[in-house]
């Protein structure tokens, strides 16, 4: 059976090198992008926030696909 590995925030704010208080916006508010919001999903402990490696996976992924421009029209 896997086991899920999960990271504090901190860990997560070191990867994306940004400030814990970054990290904690985008779990609440969500992070900003030009199609909207994405938040990063994430399990609180008491006053704290785990985020699992495959939900940070999924919004790294969604952040990539959402920074792509689209292709111009050249018809």
């Amino acid at each position: 059976m896997n086991e899920i590995a999960y990271l504090t925030v901190k860990d997560v704010a070191t990867r994306h090198r940004r400030s814990p208080r970054t990290i904690r916006d985008w779990i609440t508010h969500g992070c900003v992008t030009p199609h909207g919001r994405i938040r990063l999903e994430a399990i609180r402990a008491g006053k704290k926030y785990s985020v699992s490696s495959e939900a940070l996976e999924i919004f790294e992924a969604r952040l990539r696909h959402s920074s792509q421009r689209t292709p111009l029209d050249t018809t």
